[in-house]
């Protein structure tokens, strides 16, 4: 289903019955990577999942744009005034600013491999991305494409190859769909202050999820998130990288469904 929002198509899946919850997608993946919880829980919930600006089927809009604002237009599109919102890496960035501009709009928050705005924690793994950034230096965005799935999906303590092979083919699609979006064409605009001062104000019960195989940050970014959100629990999946939604999926739904119906 596709909507026009502050002036540019967004893109959105929907399916399900019951309280609404919002997923907000990766950086390296698009409203797909969620289709595991869609089919697992759709009998439980309203489950909305779109596409971020540039990802998947949603456009850049032509002026610069707020993905915090975005969530709310949609949401608003939908009528739906409070969801429990799911968000991965960077959209576990964009929930976390979500939450705080906009408490009333969410009821229960689950961070998965979370970023938090305003946060350096990630260049402790600046030596992890070499390769990344030799395949970006040679304009190569097929090997950028391969060297990111291979980091973020196997895992940095892995070996190549680790993560399911069909979870593999898919995320390789959808950041190849998003390496060829023309970024410059429209810029992201930050809240301020950022989320990473911040945390304590999240009023809304959290569950911070992170796999054990995911790059050393990313447990770095879940122990400050349960050491200044308050109550917030943690929840380590084994064997898994950075979308353990996908790499274990009923480990996941069953730790998501837990929490979402306490």
């Amino acid at each position: 289903m596709d909507v026009t929002l502050n002036g540019a198509r967004m893109h959105y899946e929907r399916s399900g019955a019951g309280f609404p919850v919002l997923f907000i997608h990766a950086g390296i993946a698009d409203s797909r990577m969620w289709e595991p919880q869609a089919v697992a829980l759709a009998e439980r919930f309203d489950m909305i999942r779109p596409d971020l600006r540039g990802f998947g089927n949603s456009e850049l809009p032509p002026v610069p744009y707020s993905g915090v604002d975005d969530m709310i237009a949609l949401l608003d599109d939908l009528d739906v005034d409070r969801a429990h919102v799911v968000g991965c890496s960077m959209g576990g960035t964009l929930a976390i600013d979500l939450a705080l501009e906009h408490p009333e709009r969410v009821k229960r928050l689950v961070l998965v491999a979370a970023g938090i705005s305003g946060s350096n924690l990630g260049t402790a793994d600046a030596a992890l991305f070499t390769d990344i950034e030799a395949a970006e230096k040679a304009n190569d965005m097929a090997a950028v494409n391969k060297a990111e799935v291979r980091l973020w999906v196997d895992g940095p303590r892995r070996p190549e190859g680790s993560a399911p092979a069909a979870m593999r083919d898919l995320v390789l699609d959808m950041n190849g769909r998003s390496l060829n979006t023309d970024w410059s064409s429209a810029k992201s605009q930050q809240i301020d202050p950022p989320a990473i001062n911040r945390l304590k104000d999240i009023a809304a019960p959290t569950l911070v999820i992170v796999g054990d195989q995911d790059l050393p940050h990313a447990s770095a970014n879940a122990d400050v998130m349960v050491s200044k959100i308050h109550g917030a629990q943690r929840v380590e999946i084994r064997d898994a990288a950075h979308l353990p939604s996908l790499e274990r999926p009923e480990e996941f739904n069953r730790v998501l469904l837990d929490f979402l119906t306490r």
